[in-house]
């Protein structure tokens, strides 16, 4: 089963994006502060509040979250108090939810967390989504739809995890209309889904970008051993009615310090194509990669973006004719 953990900053829209994954066969939408809001509510928790926060945060037999609000968040010891009481009761709900849903077989399910990371939420996650927009957007978007006052958005508009340095988290950019949004997560939706099911190849060989860093040498030859005829008439099929393809090269890098190639499939552009949409296109070839491509244990793709690259690869791999 696949865990998915989303955040990103405040307005960007990942309750947004994680109802959209959900329609599209990711699973439960888990809201984390939906389940905060639900603790709030049971006399355990509302007995350890009172305790360190006073009789005041009351009202009606109920947590005045405003009220508690005021008195806990005044300082740092009194939100790494509140945090110290809710948060472990919220990663235990967390992963009751996991394995509910892994006990029911279900595919999928989406965390999604403001606070995903600081929470130590992201270590239960398989794959993670962190959703961003430009500030002035997303200042917009607390004031208009969520009916915040200018004052509270601005200062709630930087508290949210930050982006970690890490290369497998998804960065979805939502500066467009929600439609935009929907056709993103048709397209994550299609690249995560592919990845469910216990694929070897897919788990033993992440798709992502091969990256050449500056004064790195890499060396670039044919395939060895021999790409199969059939492979590549497989790959001709799928991708002659793409007219976003304008070639597709087979070919094997290694960097000099590596023992064992990597096969590269090198998709040569007609437009500029986005991150997802070469993740999309990976997954088309999933199937014909496991029929056969039995002895290759690595695979990767990379974007042909420039002249010298592109002579490089067209001089060592074996021709993909597109037929048009």
């Amino acid at each position: 089963m696949l865990v998915l953990g989303i955040s990103g900053q405040t307005g960007a829209g990942k309750s947004t994006l994680a109802n959209l994954l959900s329609q599209r066969g990711l699973g439960e939408n888990v809201e984390v502060d939906a389940i905060g809001h639900e603790l709030l509510t049971k006399p355990a928790m509302q007995h350890i509040l009172v305790k360190t926060f006073g009789e005041g945060i009351m009202a009606e037999g109920a947590i005045c979250r405003r009220a508690l609000g005021r008195v806990a968040f005044v300082d740092e010891e009194s939100i790494n108090a509140l945090n110290s009481i809710m948060h472990p009761a919220m990663i235990n709900e967390v992963r009751h939810k996991i394995e509910l849903a892994r006990a029911a077989g279900a595919q999928a399910i989406i965390i999604n967390a403001a606070l995903l990371f600081k929470m130590g939420l992201a270590g239960l996650c398989d794959r993670i989504v962190y959703v961003r927009a430009n500030p002035e957007l997303r200042l917009q978007r607390l004031v208009e739809y969520r009916k915040w006052t200018q004052e509270s958005a601005r200062e709630r508009l930087y508290a949210q995890d930050e982006l970690p340095d890490d290369a497998q988290v998804i960065v979805v950019d939502n500066d467009g209309p929600e439609s935009a949004l929907a056709e993103v997560a048709g397209n994550l939706a299609a690249m995560l889904l592919a990845n469910v099911g216990g694929s070897e190849l897919s788990a033993r060989c992440p798709y992502t970008d091969i990256e050449i860093e500056e004064g790195e040498q890499m060396i670039f030859s044919s395939p060895d051993p021999e790409i199969p005829a059939a492979f590549i008439e497989f790959l001709a099929t799928v991708f002659a009615p793409l007219e976003e393809i304008a070639a597709v090269y087979l070919f094997d890098t290694r960097r000099a310090v590596d023992q064992e190639p990597t096969l590269v499939i090198g998709l040569d552009p007609s437009r500029p194509l986005a991150g997802l949409e070469v993740d999309r296109l990976s997954f088309l070839i999933l199937d014909g990669v496991e029929a056969h491509l039995h002895d290759r244990e690595v695979l990767d793709f990379i974007v042909i973006d420039n002249d010298e690259l592109r002579r490089i690869v067209a001089s060592v791999s074996p021709q993909v004719n597109l037929n048009r």
